[in-house]
């Protein structure tokens, strides 16, 4: 019966290239950089500028723009209550 939420950061390319370890490292600094790059950013539903994944398998079709921001910002705000 977890109440938390957990999420996975892992390198999507053979032996890492430290990007999960420096998420983990740093996780309320890379959420709120990433929550104003993604706000100021003048796309409606996400675009390669601020949330779009190049490597994506479904082609970002799945992407909604506003459910990103507001996990940015509930992971931010977590990480900052703890």
């Amino acid at each position: 019966k977890e109440t938390r939420t957990i999420g996975y950061f892992f390198d999507t390319c053979e032996g890492g290239n430290g990007a999960a370890e420096a998420i983990f490292s740093d996780l309320t600094n890379f959420a709120a950089k990433a929550y104003a790059l993604a706000a100021e950013c003048d796309c409606e539903a996400g675009c390669p500028r601020c949330l779009h994944s190049t490597g994506c398998p479904q082609h970002n079709e799945a992407l909604h723009k506003d459910l990103g921001l507001f996990l940015l910002d509930a992971i931010s705000q977590a990480t900052q209550n703890t």
